[in-house]
């Protein structure tokens, strides 16, 4: 199993700033979320707090590793300069150029699932939900295993209205890194202003608050609201007990 592009990002010492880039943008976290949540469909009095920039950047303590088949790991050093390009590209916002090297990426280093995800995340960014789907699935396909590609696949499907098939790639990416806090964030989301379901909200979101360095008040303040809410609705309090 070899290591992941920000795994080796961190280990180029030339770039550190890109090295964190990538942990960002692999993490779903390049799309702000007024660009990707729909306010009518929010339910929840903090739902002006989910979509601005409160939470954009998680400052989570673990970052996920993405596992790559051992055949990955020569294409994955080969490919780490021109990737580290293309995730500067996207910090800079130079989105089309930033497309043509990760396509360029993704032809070149097929056994590679990143350049896809990116490619999806800028899509995503550019509301082209659809087509961000098509880049994600193709993401997974290479690599099943990146919970990246199925966090990101999530917002896809949510802001298609797809919300069961959305809840699936979320929990696949808690399947495979229980603590990918971005994860347990977009789940809380979706179970809170999409589909209604408080407690499996508050779940999720106690997941994310307690992956964080330092606390994020905003989500404190969502999770006693939560609590307060299921309090005053027992029958649903169990399904926080997963």
């Amino acid at each position: 199993m070899s290591t992941s592009f920000t795994d080796k990002l961190c280990q180029l010492g030339r770039y550190p700033l890109l090295a964190l880039l990538a942990a960002v943008l692999l993490a779903g976290c390049t799309s702000t979320p007024s660009q990707l949540t729909r306010p009518e469909a929010s339910v929840s009095r903090y739902a002006e707090q989910r979509a601005g920039g409160v939470v954009t950047d998680s400052d989570a303590i673990h970052v996920p590793p993405v596992p790559h088949a051992p055949a990955a790991a020569i294409m994955a050093e080969a490919a780490l300069q021109d990737y580290a390009l293309a995730l500067h590209a996207m910090h800079q916002g130079r989105d089309d150029e930033a497309l043509t090297l990760l396509h360029q990426l993704a032809e070149r280093y097929p056994l590679l699932s990143g350049p896809w995800v990116n490619i999806g995340l800028i899509q995503l960014r550019r509301q082209q939900f659809a087509e961000a789907e098509h880049s994600l699935h193709a993401a997974l396909a290479t690599n099943s295993r990146n919970p990246y590609a199925h966090n990101a696949l999530g917002l896809a499907l949510r802001e298609q209205g797809r919300f069961d098939e959305a809840r699936v790639h979320y929990q696949h990416a808690i399947e495979l890194d229980p603590r990918y806090a971005r994860a347990h964030f977009n789940l809380g989301v979706l179970a809170e202003l999409y589909q209604q379901q408080p407690a499996e909200a508050l779940h999720h979101f106690r997941h994310y608050q307690a992956l964080q360095k330092q606390p994020d008040q905003a989500v404190a303040n969502w999770i006693a609201d939560l609590e307060r809410r299921v309090s005053t609705y027992p029958a649903v309090a169990t399904e926080d007990t997963q």
